[in-house]
């Protein structure tokens, strides 16, 4: 959703610090599928494994002997990725084109035979923003931007949706017929719990924030529970308005509520009650939010491309569709095309402005702190450890070895275990040091004795780092090395890690070695934005004419005459630094009889090229500057008609599928900033995912503590839960907070009792204090401010020790963390800083959105939620400042300085997109 404003906030006070210019949020990377068992990959091997498992389309150099801008994915990929959620997106953005067929257009060739084919397709546009200079406080320069454009070609008609009604349909379809679907669940009943179903939030009438296209969400006014259709007229930015249910009911939007009067359940009439309740105009059934919703028909517009007068916000990971057809010659048939081969051509792509850009960032890359260097570089030449050495003792050293135990500073994982032997003493009492600490192998643990195999020191070290070099190099992100398997990462007493990765060495035989993350000779760490091993390779000299005269002759179809004939065709193709590039690459093969000693650049090369890990990325990081295939005249196809012999009727029909696919002119002029051009720089997708994803710096790295939700996981980094236990403080006995009418009787850290319904105390509070006391302590719900006071007097015998503050902490935290979940909804998407300060201001204020007489206005949560439901993530912490002067002049400073360090620590979540 665009950016949204927050309602006019109150007035904020000067703050003690002056926060610097946030730099735009960091973008969130994702490959475009998970594995084959739906986890997320953080090895891009895996998907150069499911690419080399396609016969076609690899990069940078297809089956036909073009250059190729993208990488194929289909039927041959579909056992090493999860391709049956559909694609996804690769990284924050906005789609600005689309197209969708409404039926697979058929082309038939000369000789009858059909082929089904998909001209669908999903445009996105990308801003990459180079980090901040350090200590610079002024707004970057536009030069530090740059537009990336991630394209998904082929994909699935209208009709496929249509023949499979389970499939989800993508949220951003121009269509007015809606499903409700379970992203939301119902606000937790006021006496506690969690939500109730679920479903889709009905709100009313979202207002115009201040720029244009924005809008702000209204007031929750209903529900419509998962499976529930609705027709939809007007659209505000992302909200769509009802114009009428036609399956299921609307319901209240908290579990167990009332809703609407005896006679009618509509939005309109408030429940029997409660007459305060939100309620929408007479005969207005609300408000939707759209990404919440599934596709209930077909999109209005098909078979053409559609540019979005608002390019559509998306985020990485969002699905965009399902994979479409693409018949080739081979697998069309005489009968009218079955579905037989699904294939998507993914493709990312920047206009000539990236090469500057690309300079700039490296220069940038080369000013930031260290702690922002996440990818270890292992050059040419760098030796691995690849012999363990051997033990050099046994674990008895001079008494019997009784007791072995794991040391303080023993790593916890990892293929070895630094022991203390221990002995009995003379009496068989107690147990004494049977010599210094050593190194056993971990799985050797439970059942050590006196002989098991010892070292003296662990058994990894630089000194070892003799064996034979590598030689190509590799590039490996931090997050993936620490996800690797216990047995190919270690950690020695010095909290230093080894990590056991694959590598060739020069003559193309591969082996694993271990490589250390500090002081390994021939290695070093680099941040993202240097983009270490990419490399710029224009190959717009090559023309297809050429190229194809060339594969004729590589792959045997040329006869004797045509191979004298095109002796100059492929010198120029293979004089080209393309293929000079690939050269070195695929040379380095081994093809089971030595090396690829001719350095012979097929795609079949290529193909096994993707298998090598060291090879793949040596493939993988070329930037190819070429024509795209959408794009440009039709001369340079038409060239090659000449040279297709008896395929020639058939190749004239082909000829007509191209000029089809090509949407190139339909969105320049149309998409600010798109290139004119389609000479284009063409990065590979996976190597631009693993460059930037998985490369997590320390400083947005955190332990979490993580609470169940209705809507997944809610993890608070620890520094958010720390900051809510010094806040709240602690106390043995119960207490009100002084100068404070809003806060109730608080037991433990920060237990409100006034804000807790008496079952939700019972509930929480039992097993962790007696029932007498439980009882005693339930009287204090609903009270506030003096009244609290007055009966704290007569509580002051229960005593709340640290553990039991603990334990309630605990207790709370996950009932509040729900809390959190429900109002402020996909806060799970979010990281854990920012997470854990929404959850600290919940607990401190609670989780209601109305204004209470005798309380302080909920104005600022309320805006706050707004801007979270519509991504406006960077005014959330100007409402939290605002918040502030609801304290002023109060003498709670307390309260004022909670409410800015929950605001830097969410700052400080919005400038990292990982945490692990």
């Amino acid at each position: 959703m665009p950016a949204q404003p927050h309602p006019s906030p109150a007035p904020v006070p000067t703050p003690a610090r002056t926060p610097a210019p946030l730099a735009p949020p960091a973008l969130t990377w994702v490959f475009p599928f998970p594995d084959s068992k739906k986890k997320e990959i953080t090895d891009p091997q895996a998907l150069y494994q499911a690419l080399s498992a396609m016969d076609d389309g690899f990069f940078p150099l297809a089956v036909n002997g073009f250059p190729h801008g993208g990488v194929h994915f289909g039927n041959g990929s579909a056992s090493r990725v999860d391709q049956t959620g559909g694609v996804r997106c690769i990284a924050d953005g906005e789609i600005v084109a689309y197209k969708i067929d409404n039926c697979y257009p058929h082309l038939k060739f000369a000789d009858g035979k059909w082929a089904a084919y998909s001209t669908g397709f999903v445009l996105v546009r990308h801003r990459l923003t180079l980090p901040p200079a350090p200590n610079s406080k002024d707004a970057q320069p536009v030069d530090e931007s740059q537009d990336l454009y991630s394209l998904y070609m082929h994909m699935a008609d209208w009709t496929t949706y249509l023949a499979d009604g389970r499939l989800p349909r993508p949220y951003w379809w121009d269509v007015d017929a809606f499903r409700t679907g379970n992203k939301e669940y119902q606000l937790p009943a006021p006496e506690g719990g969690a939500g109730g179903a679920a479903g889709a939030f009905v709100w009313t009438e979202p207002a115009a924030g201040k720029k244009k296209g924005q809008f702000i969400a209204g007031k929750q006014v209903g529900f419509l529970p998962e499976g529930s259709e609705v027709i939809v007229g007007e659209a505000r930015g992302k909200w769509v308005r009802i114009k009428c249910i036609t399956a299921g009911g609307m319901i209240s939007p908290t579990s167990g509520g009332m809703f609407g009067s005896e006679d009618q359940n509509v939005p309109w009439e408030a429940p029997e009650g409660s007459r305060n309740a939100p309620t929408t105009p007479k005969g207005d059934w609300g408000w939707l939010f759209r990404p919440n919703l599934q596709a209930a028909k077909a999109p209005k517009v098909t078979d053409q491309v559609v540019v979005p007068a608002t390019p559509i916000k998306v985020k990485a990971g969002t699905p965009l569709g399902q994979i479409g057809e693409y018949q080739d010659y081979e697998r069309a048939t005489p009968l009218p095309p079955t579905s037989r081969r699904r294939l998507l051509h993914l493709e990312v792509f920047a206009d000539d402005g990236f090469s500057a850009f690309l300079a700039r960032s490296r220069t940038r890359a080369a000013q930031l702190p260290a702690d922002q260097r996440t990818l270890l570089v292992i050059d040419t030449g760098a030796s691995l450890v690849k012999t363990i050495p051997a033990p050099d003792r046994k674990l008895r050293l001079y008494d019997a070895v009784k007791k072995v135990e794991p040391t303080a500073d023993s790593p916890g994982s990892g293929p070895w275990v630094k022991v203390q032997p221990m002995h009995l003493e003379s009496m068989g009492v107690a147990y004494h040091f049977a010599g210094p600490p050593v190194w056993i192998e971990r799985d050797q643990l439970a059942k050590a004795n006196d002989s098991t195999p010892a070292w003296s020191k662990f058994p990894l070290s630089l000194q070892g780092a003799t064996d034979l070099a590598n030689g190509i190099p590799l590039i490996y992100a931090r997050g993936q090395l620490d996800a690797q398997d216990a047995q190919s990462k270690a950690t020695d007493d010095q909290k230093i890690n080894w990590w056991r990765v694959p590598f060739s060495m020069a003559d193309g035989q591969q082996g694993q070695g271990w490589v250390c993350e500090k002081n390994h000779p021939g290695t070093r760490w680099e941040s993202p934005w240097a983009w270490p091993g990419f490399e710029t390779v224009d190959a717009t000299g090559i023309q297809i004419a050429d190229a194809f005269r060339r594969n004729l002759v590589i792959s045997g179809a040329a006869d004797w005459r045509e191979q004298k004939e095109f002796e100059p065709s492929v010198a120029a193709v293979n004089n080209s630094l393309l293929l000079r590039k690939l050269e070195q690459a695929v040379a380095k093969l081994d093809t089971g009889e030595g090396k690829n000693k001719g350095g012979r650049v097929t795609a079949r090369a290529i193909q096994s090229a993707m298998r090598v890990p060291s090879l793949a990325q040596a493939l993988s990081h070329l930037i190819l500057r070429y024509e795209s295939e959408w794009g440009g005249d039709m001369t340079r196809w038409n060239s090659i008609t000449a040279l297709m012999r008896s395929a020639r009727e058939n190749w004239i029909c082909e000829l007509g599928r191209i000029k089809t696919l090509r949407w190139w002119n339909d969105v320049k002029g149309n998409v600010a900033g798109f290139p004119v051009s389609p000479t284009v720089l063409h990065i590979h997708p996976i190597a631009l995912v693993a460059n930037f994803a998985g490369t997590c710096s320390k400083s947005c790295k955190t332990e979490v503590v993580e609470f169940q939700t209705t809507e997944g996981t809610f993890r608070a980094s620890k520094e958010a839960f720390d900051l809510v236990l010094s806040s709240e403080g602690y106390e043995n006995r119960p207490y009100v907070p002084a100068g404070d009418q809003s806060s109730g009787v608080t037991i433990g850290y920060g237990y409100d009792l006034g804000q807790q319904a008496p079952a939700a105390i019972a509930t929480d509070l039992n097993g962790i204090f007696l029932p007498e006391q439980i009882a005693r302590l339930q009287t204090a719900s609903g009270k506030h401010g003096d009244s609290a006071r007055k009966l704290q007097l007569s509580l002051t015998d229960i005593e709340v020790s640290r553990d039991k503050a603990m334990q309630l902490a605990i207790v709370m935290k996950q009932r509040y963390a729900q809390y959190t979940v429900d109002v402020f909804p996909s806060v799970t998407k979010l990281h854990p800083h920012c997470q854990g300060a929404l959850l600290s201001l919940v607990i401190n204020r609670g989780s209601g959105m109305a204004d209470k007489s005798g309380q302080k206005t909920r104005v600022h949560m309320r805006a706050i939620r707004d801007d979270i439901v519509s991504g406006n993530f960077p005014d959330v912490p100007l409402q939290w400042r605002a918040m502030k002067s609801l304290w002023a002049d109060s003498g709670q400073g307390g309260l004022i300085a909670r409410r800015e360090n929950e605001a830097v620590l969410f700052e400080k979540g919005l400038r990292c997109n990982c945490w692990r």
